[in-house]
């Protein structure tokens, strides 16, 4: 009978031979090609997720049984529902979008991805000649967005990210790999704070300079470019801090809205941000007091074209 050393042995032997024959290969990803361009990339995250799951354990009873389904059913399944509306909303978009393919016959769904909470949406932006459907696609992420951000806090669930443009190549279907990714991440986890939707600086620069070089144009593509690129740009607004933020309560949403989507939507979201900043409150931490009274200031600014009362402590 082998011996556990003997075992480790024989698996570093392994590894080790595996490493060499690696290395021997003169060109060992010859057989896959990676292009590296700017994409958007979109980083969001479920929040509050672990602390719910600090306190499972394996049911000893039907009770702790029927518990730990719920908890599971609260975020297991939240995720994964979401995950649904993500997709949903891109279908949705791209069939109600015929005039686009009158001028091009290319798909203008955003990538995505999730694992475990978070969801990583992207799009390629790609060269001279070919800008209609990268324009396009990227109101279709932000717009996405838009939804899935009402839609967790209606499920009284808390959700940040941040989205913005950078380098990238594409690993995976829907997986995306470089600096895009990294800055995406880095506005989520440093610089939201709480719960928004951070627009970078690389993003904004984007829309400007497309809309620099389609505005003057006279061709009806570039017209239907500048329409787009002026309807994303009034997606984002300016966050009291001064960051630029997916405007999720905003008039392009108003818009774009069912008649009864403030009732629906709206008011429930916002009941979850009052009853929220109200846990916190009792839980004396400042910095999450602060967090939620920044997201009831961005609602009750909101509130009125969607027919929801702002309440009065």
């Amino acid at each position: 009978m082998l011996r556990v050393g003997s075992i480790i042995k024989l698996w570093f032997g392994a590894v080790r031979r595996f490493v060499r024959k690696l290395f021997r290969r003169e060109r060992p990803l010859e057989k896959r090609i990676y292009r590296l361009g700017h994409h958007l990339v979109a980083f969001l995250d479920v929040l509050g997720q672990r602390d719910k799951f600090r306190g499972l354990k394996k049911p000893a009873n039907a009770q702790e049984e029927e518990e730990v389904k719920e908890v599971l059913r609260q975020t297991a399944g939240f995720v994964v529902e979401l995950r649904t509306v993500f997709q949903t909303q891109f279908e949705v978009f791209e069939a109600g979008a015929p005039n686009v393919q009158r001028h091009t016959k290319e798909p203008v769904r955003p990538s995505f991805v999730g694992f475990s909470d978070s969801f990583v949406t992207s799009v390629p932006l790609r060269g001279e000649g070919d800008e209609l459907v990268p324009v396009v696609t990227v109101f279709s992420a932000l717009s996405a967005a838009c939804v899935v951000m009402l839609t967790a806090l209606a499920s009284k669930h808390p959700l940040r990210g941040g989205i913005d443009v950078g380098l990238a190549t594409e690993i995976g279907p829907g997986e995306i790999y470089g600096t895009a990714l990294e800055r995406a991440y880095l506005l989520e986890c440093k610089v939201a704070k709480y719960p928004r939707l951070v627009i970078g600086d690389e993003l904004w620069r984007y829309l400007n300079a497309a809309l620099a070089q389609f505005e003057k144009q006279t061709t009806p593509v570039s017209k239907a470019i500048t329409a787009v690129v002026k309807k994303t740009m009034q997606l984002v607004a300016k966050d009291t801090d001064g960051q630029r933020i997916l405007d999720y309560l905003g008039p392009v949403v108003v818009e774009n809205a069912g008649p009864n989507h403030g009732k629906h939507m709206i008011q429930p979201a916002y009941n979850f941000v009052l009853a929220e900043g109200k846990r916190m409150l009792a839980k004396g931490d400042p910095e999450l007091i602060g967090r939620y009274v920044l997201l009831r200031g961005y609602f009750e600014s909101r509130l009125t074209p969607w027919g929801v009362e702002v309440k009065k402590d």
